[in-house]
């Protein structure tokens, strides 16, 4: 028996195989590399398995593409400090005096050097008035200052946490030549976002569910979308509430079928922030967040939005031919050249649309160069085949259960 079931339940999915959609390329202006931003639909309609799409020209012959995602990034950047005095006594001692204005705390900063061969011994102090100075490092050393690549090093010198308007830095020149100071400076972390994509497709319920003391929001789509953040907009004053990010799953217990709740996200929405949750595996057409409200009123919520991070195909193309985009699940993941040119850093590219997205039913040209394997020709073999199979085995099985009975 757990054969035949084995059996039907495999050409019954296979009946539902293929799913194909098309869409054109609007006219291009010239030719070279343009990048097309994957809408929530056409993601959606490869169920987010970008393995699925495929570019043709007119003759139906396949364009290479990548895929780039542009995540979040975050980088650090120099900022410089004004040099207030520098000065340099022969045979001596050499000294820089930089500012602090601003009285923020610090504990290191990072200094441009020419390239030299010689090390340097120095000495740093600390004021709020250039007249009294006092000691903050003795007997700091700089070495290897001789970059292979570079006509300038860095390096980076530390001391204790401090908030002097001034910094002085003596440079010891007594046991060896002065060294050249070009830029003195820190090194700070800056966050740069990427912009996210809107997702429009989602119908929202709210639900209040007293017994419980919670209240659902709940979110309803006709396809599934990869939703990597939930932005809300609170009217309420003062809150801090647990949430919780649940998707309806099936599970097998025995011989029977069960629907459970399964939490994918646990997080907090606080009225002193700006409130957004993050996912990361949200790939759904129906899922429901849930808010605590405990002993309190409900959230007075305004707005919720959702959003996916954008990834953009990038393809060389012509500005006289007809492309078409296709998605197409029987197909793989392609494997072309052009990956190897084409990064998250390429220069800018021409950008491109797509028009006239839509679900197709009966496409030959579709999968042409696609293995016979991957084509309906294939598939509906497979169907009768599979149709064949499992009548054959029912009757044997009326069969079996027939002499049983008379036995």
């Amino acid at each position: 028996m757990k054969k035949y079931s084995l059996l039907i339940a495999f050409f019954i999915n296979l009946a539902g195989f293929s799913q194909n959609y098309k869409g054109s390329l609007k006219p291009l202006l010239k030719d070279g590399l343009h990048s097309l931003m994957l809408a929530p639909e056409i993601r959606s309609a490869a169920n987010d398995n970008l393995d699925f799409l495929r570019i043709r020209d007119a003759q139906k012959n396949e364009i290479p593409y990548v895929l780039i995602s542009n995540t979040d990034k975050r980088f650090s950047i120099f900022n410089p400090i004004k040099i207030d005095f520098k000065e340099t006594l022969i045979d001596s001692v050499t000294s820089i005096v930089i500012e602090n204005k601003t009285r923020r705390k610090q504990d290191h900063i990072t200094l441009q050097i020419a390239n030299t061969n010689v090390y340097k011994n120095y000495t740093i102090y600390g004021s709020n008035n250039k007249i009294d100075w006092f000691g903050l490092a003795a007997n700091g050393q700089l070495t290897d200052l001789n970059s292979q690549q570079e006509t300038t090093i860095e390096k980076t010198i530390y001391f204790p946490l401090n908030t002097y308007e001034f910094l002085k830095i003596n440079f010891n020149d007594k046991n060896s030549l002065p060294i050249n100071i070009l830029k003195v400076g820190v090194y700070e972390s800056e966050f740069f976002p990427q912009k996210l994509i809107e997702i429009d497709n989602f119908k929202l319920e709210i639900i209040s569910v007293k017994n419980k003391n919670v209240t659902q929001l709940k979110f309803t789509a006709k396809r599934a979308h990869k939703i990597n953040n939930i932005s809300f907009k609170i009217n309420t004053q003062f809150f801090l509430r647990n949430v919780k990010v649940i998707i309806k799953k099936t599970r097998k217990i025995k011989k029977r079928i069960e629907m459970y709740d399964e939490v994918i996200l646990r997080d907090q929405l606080n009225s002193k922030y700006e409130n957004s949750l993050v996912l990361n595996n949200l790939n759904e057409k129906e899922f429901i967040l849930e808010i605590d409200d405990q002993d309190n009123p409900p959230l007075e919520i305004q707005e919720v939005h959702l959003f996916q991070k954008p990834i953009y195909l990038v393809a060389n193309l012509k500005q006289q031919e007809n492309y078409t985009l296709i998605v197409n699940n029987t197909l793989k993941e392609p494997s072309y050249d052009l990956a190897n040119f084409i990064t998250d850093k390429t220069k800018v590219m021409d950008k491109i649309f797509i028009a006239d997205f839509s679900k197709i039913q009966n496409d030959k040209d579709l999968l042409k160069k696609s293995s016979f394997w991957q084509t309906s020709i294939f598939m509906w073999i497979c169907i009768v085949l599979g149709t064949v199979v499992v009548a054959y085995f029912a009757f044997g099985l009326l069969q079996d259960i027939n002499s049983e009975e008379k036995r």
